[in-house]
């Protein structure tokens, strides 16, 4: 069974509600889901959420985040390149994939990063383009 994570960076309660939901009609699993009041800043910089979106992440097979995002997001991406099989990364502008600086390299360099294009609303489908061999089948 795939498990993945979402990172709350840059989405609205109802894309991240949308985009979790698409993927658990995949057959996915979530290892940590934030939850509606996790989308306050105060409640995402406090340790208890942190740690347990760390495990989160290290139990993941697929990292999913939308960029631009916050200082968090850089955060995670960090870990999930080294905890995580896959990462999807997905921006609506392309600007986000080319480096601006040492501190978010990653994005544009770093290898085995799948890298879209594309509105949220989209990104249901990106996944289940990308990760077709991943869908548990009806």
């Amino acid at each position: 069974m795939t498990q993945f994570y979402l990172s709350p960076s840059s989405l609205s309660l109802r894309q991240y509600e949308l985009i979790l939901s698409a993927a658990n009609s995949f057959g996915w699993t979530a290892t940590w889901t934030w939850a509606r009041e996790s989308f306050r800043p105060e409640v995402i910089f406090k340790k208890d959420p942190l740690t347990k979106a760390l495990r989160g992440i290290s139990s993941a097979d697929i990292f999913i985040a939308y960029l631009p995002g916050t200082g968090s997001t850089c955060i995670e991406i960090g870990m999930a390149y080294t905890l995580c099989e896959e990462l999807f990364l997905v921006a609506r502008n392309p600007v986000h994939f080319t480096q601006t600086g040492l501190a978010d390299a990653y994005l544009s360099a770093l290898p085995g990063i799948k890298r879209v294009c594309c509105e949220t609303s989209e990104i249901p489908a990106m996944l289940q383009k990308e990760y077709f061999h991943l869908i548990d089948p009806v």
